[in-house]
């Protein structure tokens, strides 16, 4: 999917807030509210946007965001494990990284789950050799 100016424009308004409205868009762009949303809905429905409720970390006390680096045993199924990875429960993203590991995992859990995830969730994806788990303890600008 290629993307223009205008896309871009609207994306930058929604990534401000997702809740604006379709009309309010269009007048900061100049633009009918009827492009505003055909725009959006071929963003979303090309998997481009996605806009949904985010929260703030810090405000969640029973809550922990932990990031986990992931080093795969071997990386020929390395897209595939990341994916199942990804579909683990309170799983917030995987990315695939270059350097000593092989993914890093963000994971918001109750605290004190940390152990559980590390030894069934994730022990269950399989091929595997090794976790490094770094506890967040105050995050600035950071959304889940």
């Amino acid at each position: 999917m290629k993307i223009d100016e205008t896309d871009r424009s609207i994306i930058r308004i929604l990534e401000e807030n997702g809740r604006i409205p379709n009309n309010e868009i269009a007048s900061r762009l100049s633009i009918s509210e009827g492009t505003v949303r055909n725009r959006i809905k071929k963003l979303t429905d090309n998997n481009y946007l996605k806009i949904r409720g985010l929260t703030n970390p810090d405000a969640q006390g029973e809550k922990q965001l932990i990031f986990i680096l992931v080093k795969l045993e071997i990386t020929k199924r390395w897209r595939e494990i990341a994916k199942k990875v990804s579909q683990l429960p309170n799983v917030k993203s995987v990315s695939m990284i270059t350097g000593r590991f092989d993914l890093i995992v963000e994971l918001h859990v109750e605290h004190h789950s940390l152990i559980d995830f590390l030894t069934h969730d994730l022990a269950d994806v399989g091929d595997i050799s090794s976790t490094e788990s770094l506890v967040t303890i105050g995050n600035f600008n950071k959304w889940v």
